[in-house]
Order: C-alpha cells, then structure tokens, then sequence
C-alpha cells in the first residue's frame, strides 16, 4: 500500500493533506486494467486520450486519484476524486512507477541488454543458463514476456514505463533471482527504463536501424551509450570486435568486461574465441582470457553467434560464474524462436528462419551459412513499409552477393504498395547480378524456395523471425515462416 502524497512529492507537486493521505494499491494507464485503490495515469495519445473517460466509470472500477497530462489547455474535473495535471507526464511515468513500487528493481538482478542485433538471442541464452544453474530467470523484450520458459507476447521490444515496474514487480513476489531485459533504443529515447536499477549492462553491435526515428547513427549510439552510463563501468559487457564497442571502451567504458571473436591486444579485461570449428550441426570453440580457458560446443550456427555466447558468458561472469560451469551446458542450449532456427526433415534442405530484417543482420545470417558448408545459399527476404527506406537497396545487394539465388517478396508492406517496396530493393543490385526474382506472395515465395532446393542446400527465409502475422495496409493477418516452413519440411 503507497500513498498518494508519497507520489506527487517525487513529482514536486504540492496539493492539500486530504489528497496526499488517499491510499493507494494499483497504478495503471489502462482503462481496461483498474482495480479497487488505483492510482490512474490518464496519457494523452496520438489516437486515444485517456483524459476524456467518464470520470464516473474510474471510480465504479476503483480509481480513488487521477495524474493526467497537463498539455493543450486541457482540464480534468471531478468533484468526487483529485484529477492533478502533471507535465511531461509521458516522461514521467517512470518517475512514478519507481515511487509507487518502491524502487523494487534494486532488490533483484536486473540484466539489460542492447544493441542493433543479438539482444533476444542473447536475453534467451542466459535465461537458459541460469535455468540450468539453478537460478529462477524471468525474460522481457521482443519474444515474449514472462518467467522462463514460459513467455506471452510483448508489444514492443522495451515496454512503457508503468507496465515494466508493475511486471518487475510482480517477478520479484513470484521469487524471480533475475531478470535478462532487452533494451531498445526508442526506450532509452522515451525514458521507459529512467526508473529502473540495472545491475548488468551489455552491448552487443550498432548498425543502420531505426534511422527514422533516430535520424542519424550518431544519436543512435548516444542512446545505446546512455543505457551502458545508467551502470558502473565494471559491471558493462562490451564487444570490442564491433566498431562502436571499441569506442565505447575506449572513450568511456575502460573498467569494463569486454568479448571479442578474436584476441585483442588493446584491450585489458578481455574473454576471447579460439580454435573455432564449424558444424552442420553448430559450433564449437574455447573461451580464453581474463577468467581462464574452457571449451564450449553449442548447436546454434554461425561465427555472429560465437559473439552472441561470448557477451552471454561475460554477464554470466559477471554474476559469479566460472567457465567451467557454463561450460557444462553449453551444449544443452536450443537454438532462439526465429533466429538461425533450424528446420530440416529426412529429405528436404535444411531451412533457417531468422528475424535478419536489417542489412548487417542479414549479412551475418548469410555469411553464418557460408562458414557451415552447405550446397547452395537461396534466400527468401523483403523489406518493411512504412520504415527505412534506405536499407532496401542495400538489402538486396547483400543478398544477392552472399547468396547463390534470391526471391525478393513482401514483408509487412503496411500502406505501402509491395511493388513500389520491391522495385527499391532490385534498384539496388548492380547490373551483372542476375541470380534474383520477384515474388510478392511471401508464401508463394517460400514454396518456390524449398521447391528449387536440393537436400544438401540451405534456404534462408529472413526478416520476420518470431513474427505470426503480416500488417497489409493497417491490418495484422496472420503468417508465420516458422508454420510454413515446418510444414514443408513434414514436421
């Protein structure tokens, strides 16, 4: 139970003592999720404003005090309950929640990982661990939300500032130890995470995404360093073999625990791969550096997902862990929904899902596929509407030179015309490239990938991974890769 008053001093706003003695024993933003003594946090949205509910409805479903956002002249009245105006209160939600849930996130191990590729692989790998270890783990971000392993889905990779303390909070009463989060850059940005207590931060990569809400890559890493800032120094997990992971250590991060695929002589608190050998099966490699050496099998594919183990072996370090004991169960971890997921029946090619939908995403995907030796490379792979539009040339260009055959098709075109989306992809492959078609049915596009394929060959389908739907127009349909990928290889 919180008070009131307790709330509005965090805020600096001042009201009589009537109001700040009202107790309180719920916070929400959502008209459909009240209960008796909430606290309501009436946002003004770009398509709903909570602050015109009938204040009568709150109060029948238990509201005892509204926050609202103070913007536009607008006022909120109500003889019954105190409606305070607050500005900046989107911001501010996390100001709230870390008040309301008494900085809870301080009472657990909280793990955040960013970066522009790795983040769920990376989230998943160390829940599997410390599951294996011993440790209750709860995951958040793009896969699902939930104690590990049973996960919902999430709405975005970071949620709003209320829900993730309200979630947290809820993991710490069901006796979670840690929890592996998933930082996104928009949640850095819009300060979801400004209330929380990280006691690990890690830093996968950064490349070209999100520019149309970041504008340029400088802003882009200035949010993924600004996470990394929230925590002491010695406790970040860097990859220095990433361009902007190396300066980050350098200019800002030197105490910090660093991973890179190859030894790096510049770097002191290092853990490195060596001895690599790659599988049709996996991978396997040693662990060398600042915590000693071990040897590490896994079944996930590629020379990206070295690193990915790599910055999951440094948080876990981090946490107390030897090499050795990781060491044990390396091999026990499952690949990660709709990334390098592998498909494969008795005669069919083996076929990868993965949720590659930027163009270092997918020429690591393709260039995973070539160190594993397969026959031919076929890639299935489009691109979003609605969002970057300069990645999509470059898309197409790296698929083409990495693979041995390319079908071009839709991938959530939203309210643009997959047409118009495909012709900027194929503007971007150079004339002596031939070996692409167009396809906008994606399953069409799917079919004829795995009908042109020989059992030795390996068909990538990027770009939408995890996802069960397509958005065409402003309506989610439903489709999965995953489903119809299964489906032809029999399983």
């Amino acid at each position: 139970m919180n008070k009131l008053g307790n709330i509005l001093k965090v805020l600096e706003i001042s009201v009589d003592q009537s109001c700040e003695d009202i107790a309180l024993s719920y916070l929400s933003s959502n008209t459909q999720d009240l209960s008796e003594n909430t606290l309501f946090i009436a946002l003004k949205g770009l398509s709903f404003d909570a602050r015109k509910v009938d204040i009568a409805e709150l109060i029948s479903k238990g509201v005892v005090a509204v926050i609202y956002d103070d913007c536009d002249d607008f006022v909120m009245n109500s003889e019954s309950i105190p409606c305070i105006p607050c500005k900046d209160l989107d911001y501010k939600q996390a100001i709230i929640a870390k008040a309301f849930y008494d900085n809870q996130t301080s009472k657990i191990e909280l793990i955040g990982v960013t970066g522009t590729n790795g983040k769920s692989t990376i989230t998943h790998i160390v829940s599997q661990w410390l599951h294996f270890l011993g440790e209750k783990t709860a995951v958040m971000g793009t896969l699902g939300t939930g104690i590990y392993p049973n996960l919902i889905p999430s709405a975005n990779t970071t949620m709003k500032a209320l829900d993730l303390e309200k979630r947290i909070n809820q993991f710490i009463e069901n006796g979670v130890e840690s929890i592996a989060m998933e930082v996104s850059s928009h949640g850095v940005v819009q300060r979801r995470i400004t209330g929380l207590t990280f006691s690990i931060a890690a830093f996968t990569n950064l490349s070209r995404d999100h520019l149309d809400f970041h504008k340029t890559m400088e802003n882009y890493a200035t949010a993924k360093l600004d996470f990394l800032k929230m925590v002491n120094p010695r406790n970040c997990v860097l990859n220095v073999g990433d361009k902007t992971g190396l300066e980050f250590y350098q200019n800002y991060l030197t105490e910090a625990l660093c991973y890179s695929r190859e030894k790096c002589e510049e770097v002191n608190n290092l853990i490195y791969a060596e001895n690599v050998i790659y599988k049709k099966s996996g991978v396997e490699f040693d662990v060398n550096g600042k915590y000693g050496k071990a040897h590490f099998c896994s079944k996930l594919l590629g020379s990206f997902n070295i690193e990915n183990l790599l910055c999951a072996i440094s948080i876990l370090l981090l946490k107390g862990y030897t090499l050795e004991q990781l060491s044990k169960y390396s091999n026990e971890l499952s690949p990660i929904c709709g990334r390098m997921e592998c498909f494969k029946g008795v005669k069919t090619p083996l076929s990868v899902v993965d949720y590659a939908h930027t163009p270092d995403g997918l020429e690591k995907a393709l260039q995973a596929l070539k160190e594993h030796s397969f026959g031919r490379i076929i890639t299935v792979v489009g691109c979003g509407g609605d969002r970057d539009t300069g990645k999509r040339p470059n898309m197409a260009k790296i698929a083409c030179q990495n693979s041995d055959y390319v079908i071009f098709t839709t991938d959530n075109p939203r309210t643009e015309q997959p047409e118009n989306i495909l012709k900027m992809m194929v503007d971007g492959v150079v004339s002596n490239y031939q070996n692409y078609e167009q396809v906008i049915d994606r399953k069409q596009a799917i079919v004829k990938a795995y009908n042109n394929a020989t059992k030795e060959d390996v068909i990538l389908v990027a770009g939408k991974g995890h996802e069960d739907y397509q958005i065409i127009g402003k309506t989610k349909h439903h489709f999965s890769d995953r489903e119809i990928v299964r489906e032809l290889c029999g399983l």
